[in-house]
């Protein structure tokens, strides 16, 4: 088990195809219902982020915890927790866009990350996205920055959601403008076209480490 402290952050280029060799050795790590799941989408870019969702998770939560026989589940709203350890009580969460897929683990309290990759929007989907206020935060901004602070802010509201401690039933409702209490929140940039928003209530830093798909297997 290794030692960390705060919320560490794994960060996966989804890479290129997987060769077969990889592939299933993936794939034989997972139980049949994940293996499954991953088979029903038709595109291999999708059963590929979602083979790598299921390793990471596992690998992560086994390498960073005492749970070795790592079981996860979802809740009614579709977000997975790991059960099996009444030792651990700590959080994770997963995201993906583009050429990344993200993860945060925290050994207390409750964790959120998202990623997405900056590309043209409309105005519309802009002002569906975010409050008033925010729309108005952006337009003070001067292009080019402006489509980066939108995304910005977007991934911050989706890290919020998926904490689950907001009480909005959609992320475009939370307003970032608003003093954010007793949940801390953190930026960075994968590269300049991939920002990544974490956020969570316990522990103290971000621990952020980069891997490369060979050492999931």
């Amino acid at each position: 088990m290794l030692k960390f402290n705060g919320v560490q952050v794994f960060a996966l280029p989804i890479g290129p195809p997987l060769a077969t060799f990889e592939w299933e050795q993936y794939y034989a790590k997972l139980p049949p219902d994940e293996q499954t799941k991953i088979l029903q989408y038709q595109q291999w870019q999708d059963r590929q982020r979602a083979l790598l969702a299921s390793i990471i998770s596992r690998w992560a939560i086994q390498h960073l915890t005492a749970t070795q026989d790592v079981q996860i589940v979802r809740n009614e709203h579709g977000r997975p927790y790991a059960v099996g350890n009444d030792d651990w009580n700590g959080d994770f969460n997963l995201s993906h866009s583009g050429d990344w897929l993200v993860m945060a683990l925290t050994k207390n309290g409750h964790v959120g990350i998202d990623v997405e990759e900056i590309k043209p929007v409309t105005k519309d989907v802009m002002h569906y996205a975010m409050t008033e206020n925010e729309i108005t935060s952006i337009d003070k901004i001067v292009e080019p920055l402006r489509l980066k602070k939108f995304y910005e802010l977007w991934t911050l509201k989706e890290a919020l959601f998926k904490t689950a401690l907001c009480p909005h039933p959609s992320p475009h409702l939370i307003d970032t403008t608003d003093e954010i209490q007793n949940i801390s929140t953190q930026l960075i940039y994968l590269d300049e076209r991939h920002p990544v928003s974490i956020c969570w209530d316990r522990a103290s830093h971000i621990n952020l480490t980069v891997l490369h798909r060979h050492q999931l297997l």
